[in-house]
């Protein structure tokens, strides 16, 4: 299996340290092969140098968000056109932080998801509970709600590939990775529930939460597991290197 790894490096490093990550090119490349699909997804400002330094390479460059709207007077937002213009090719979003922190909605992440398309960048879509939804057995509810306008959007657009990252918010930076049993429940889930509502669709399902070189392999046993969305792991070149070649 071609697993898909995404590096979401979050606000954790600075332009000149991610300028210095991408520079062992020969490495990264390598990374980037047939039997693995590289996702890095830099900090805005980093994005333009970090494409033309990875051009002609297999490995993508991705942002961790855009704005909902097209353009205007939005202060501080970047555009999906302007991204497209860099030559991004996935963008996140819907991640919990995004949603808790600066109170995205589903309908913010559904404009997000439109623009995106329109100009024709992936988006790699966060979905997950937190830790009362889990410990009142409310995941499936939380994911169904969370899921439902998702499908509703993604089903009249032409792109037809479908990347959703399921992270448990109560996993997300804090060391604790779900049992392998509670895992496999819930992506033989998600797999039935998108594959009966989404036929033409090719379909990618990623975990992200917790993820280090010492549980991928464990992670990796779990079917319907197609990538991971990695988090501080994939700020240390070393370690990034053993999650994917482990």
């Amino acid at each position: 299996m071609k697993y898909t790894y995404v590096a979401n490096w979050k606000m954790n490093l600075t332009y000149n340290e991610s300028i210095s990550f991408c520079t062992n090119k020969q490495q990264l490349k390598q990374l980037g092969s047939n039997a693995a699909q590289v996702i890095l997804c830099p900090s805005f400002v980093a994005l333009a140098p970090i494409v033309e330094m990875l051009k002609n390479s297999s490995v993508f460059i991705g942002a961790q968000n855009c704005s909902e709207y097209e353009k205007g007077a939005y202060t501080g937002e970047v555009s999906a056109q302007s991204l497209s213009e860099v030559g991004i090719t996935h963008c996140i979003v819907g991640h919990s932080e995004r949603r808790i922190l600066y109170s995205e909605t589903t309908e913010t992440l559904v404009k997000k998801i439109d623009l995106l398309h329109r100009y024709n960048i992936t988006p790699i879509i966060c979905v997950g509970e937190t830790k009362d939804h889990f410990t009142n057995k409310a995941t499936f509810t939380v994911l169904t709600e969370q899921l439902k306008p998702i499908i509703k959007n993604v089903e009249q657009q032409k792109n037809k590939v479908l990347i959703i990252a399921y992270e448990p918010i109560w996993s997300i930076g804090t060391g604790i990775v779900p049992e392998n049993t509670y895992l496999e429940e819930v992506f033989a889930w998600i797999t039935k529930l998108l594959h009966s509502q989404l036929p033409e669709h090719a379909i990618q399902l990623l975990y992200g939460g917790s993820i280090t070189a010492t549980n991928i392999k464990q992670l990796k046993s779990i079917q319907n597991i197609n990538g991971f969305l990695i988090g501080g792991a994939s700020t240390d070149f070393k370690e990034f290197e053993s999650i994917i070649q482990p």
